[in-house]
């Protein structure tokens, strides 16, 4: 506390403005998934707002994180998040805005928002604020495809962060420029390490480096690991610290009110890290400036060398394993060293003693806002094996919320009966789905069946995507085919599928649906066991923090052997797999799964 009432009181002689250092507040953050908290199962995937809480004085300032993925600053607002926002914000208290990544999508009808209209919705944030006494705060969105300032989509520029700096600027606000920070870190400072930021900022994994992605993933450009969303809360503090000197157009209100902010950002500490080798040309995790307390990453691709150990300063052994995570920043400078053979010995480093006065605490984050607890008739939740190209099977049969009718009244179904949507052009009905992990582009199948001449269309809501499905007719209530839907966007977290009738036959009976992607379930359910999945050990083992993610979908499954599923098109019966089913393998009832 030392460290900050120090830095409190310069910051109050320089603006003229007093700062109490009893002061309290909390920081409302609201964004997309670039923000917003992740599952500890999507671990090293993290939002900005998921780790700010370690940059701030937690006895003093609260995080409130209810940022969310797949959302644009006008669905954020249409869904009423914003007015469920505000019943809790206090006056005094804080908010951080960023949006501009899926609003420039204009591949995603549900989610673009014209750039003549981006500005008034962003208004619409600093209005609400206002009128709550909050004090409202513009971040633009981070660096994701290279460009400075403007976001380019195919032939449409979409400058999000000059219209953000355009509505701060007129509102006489803060503007916090994470677009420009994350482009000159990411194409300037980090220009001369190839592969460092796609691999270790970005949410790009090789298999075998974390727990939770057992087979790697590449999340291209979009989200972030853990260490990618710290560096973006260093950038925030430098930003908000660099408007409070330098940014002249301010009113009264607003320096005042970020004197008080500034007044409770932690000290941060210099976390040196290297070699003991002089001719290293391979990945190394680059020198950090973390608060105490901070959650840290020490990670190493060796380029043809033999990595031995991680040591502190004191050549006290850390860890053998190349990544070393779960551990905590200590409150004073540090340096870290990979050693490899044939490198010079450890040499001890002389250091400062650790700030006693820097406890580390810290106001953490809120959780996400999606996670409230649903009981489930376990009945509905799969406790088979599922394939591997679909290990996400979901029993459609009885919906949260309905327009229909559950039924067990044609052969072929496979869980505890089928779902069947009111005829009408008007039915719908709504499903509670968890998933543990994130995707950009998820596949979904849909099992159904009708008896007719004409498609009964139907439109899915897989939590803020929208998706035309078409099915045609199966030629007997009793024949069951697939559809497809491609490209789905989904988000490490609980939310709600729906599915609507365009026709008014209603649709199909549907029996299940799977995602190709694991993790993905009935809220209240488990994620399914899936085939050829081993019971696995923690591949660090003593290396991780109590308190850091464990894999919670991939370990202690015992495999079983998949039935898999006889599906009728065009006359030919297929598996789930699109492949030809021999008749003497074809199932009579159609059961999908071991059990």
């Amino acid at each position: 506390m030392k460290s900050i009432v120090k830095f409190a009181l310069v910051a109050a002689v320089f603006t003229g403005f007093a700062v109490s250092d009893s002061t309290s507040f909390t920081i409302h953050v609201v964004g997309d998934s670039t923000v917003c908290n992740y599952k500890d199962s999507a671990y090293p995937q993290t939002g900005w707002g998921q780790v700010l809480g370690n940059f701030f004085d937690g006895a003093r300032v609260k995080v409130n994180n209810v940022a969310i993925g797949g959302r644009s600053s006008r669905t954020f607002i249409e869904e009423g998040r914003l007015d469920d926002l505000m019943k809790s914000v206090q006056k005094g208290d804080y908010i951080f805005v960023q949006f501009g990544h899926n609003d420039r999508d204009y591949s995603k009808e549900a989610r673009y928002v014209e750039p003549s209209q981006f500005p008034g919705y962003i208004q619409k944030y600093v209005d609400a604020a206002n009128k709550a006494g909050a004090n409202p705060i513009l971040i633009s969105p981070m660096n994701l495809n290279g460009s400075r300032n403007v976001f380019s989509t195919g032939d449409k520029n979409y400058d999000a962060r000059g219209m953000m700096q355009t509505v701060a600027k007129n509102n006489k606000i803060p503007f916090v420029d994470l677009n420009m920070k994350s482009y000159n870190m990411y194409n300037n400072t980090y220009k001369a390490i190839p592969d460092y930021v796609t691999r270790y900022l970005y949410k790009s994994l090789q298999k075998g480096e974390y727990p939770n992605y057992p087979d790697g993933v590449s999340d291209g450009t979009t989200h972030f690991q853990e260490m990618g969303s710290m560096g973006h809360g260093v950038m925030i503090c430098e930003e908000l610290e660099d408007n409070l000197k330098n940014n002249a157009n301010l009113s009264d209100g607003a320096k005042a009110a970020l004197t008080a902010l500034v007044s409770t950002i932690k000290k941060r500490y210099t976390i040196k890290v290297q070699t003991n080798i002089s001719n290293y040309n391979g990945l190394i995790t680059q020198t950090q400036y973390f608060p105490a307390g901070s959650p840290m990453t020490l990670r190493v691709t060796p380029n043809g060398q033999t990595f031995q150990k991680w040591v502190d300063d004191d050549c006290n052994e850390l860890s053998s394993q190349m990544i070393y995570y779960g551990f905590k920043t200590p409150a004073r400078n540090i340096t870290y060293t990979a050693m490899f053979a044939g490198g010079d010995a450890c040499k001890k480093i002389t250091h400062d003693t650790e700030d006693s006065s820097d406890g580390g605490a810290s106001s953490g984050d809120s959780g996400s806002s999606e996670t409230t607890e649903i009981k489930i008739d376990q009945k509905l939740c799969f406790d088979g094996t599922a394939d591997a190209a679909w290990p996400s099977p979901i029993d459609m049969s009885s919906p949260e919320i309905s327009d229909g009718t559950t039924d067990t009244n044609h052969e072929g179904f496979t869980g505890q009966g089928f779902y069947n949507i009111a005829n009408s052009a008007y039915s719908t009905a709504t499903y509670r789905l968890t998933s543990d992990q994130s995707a950009e582009k998820a596949r979904v199948m849909v099992r159904y069946s009708f008896d007719g001449s004409a498609n009964r269309d139907m439109k899915f809501t897989i939590d803020n995507g929208t998706y035309d499905v078409a099915f045609p007719p199966t030629g007997s209530w009793d024949k069951w085919d697939t559809a497809y839907i491609e490209n789905v966007w989904v988000d490490a977290l609980d939310f709600k599928m729906s599915i609507a009738s365009t026709t008014s036959d209603g649709g199909p009976n549907i029996d299940m649906i799977a995602f190709d992607m694991k993790g993905v379930y009935r809220t209240g359910c488990k994620p399914a066991k899936v085939e050829g999945e081993e019971q696995s050990a923690d591949p660090q083992p003593g290396n991780v923090d109590p308190s850091q993610p464990k894999d919670s979908s991939t370990t202690g499954i015992a495999a079983k052997r998949l039935n898999a599923p006889a599906l009728r098109k065009n006359g030919a019966v297929f598996n789930v797999l699109g492949r030809t089913v021999p008749a003497k393998a074809r199932p009579s009832k159609g059961r999908f799964f071991s059990k």
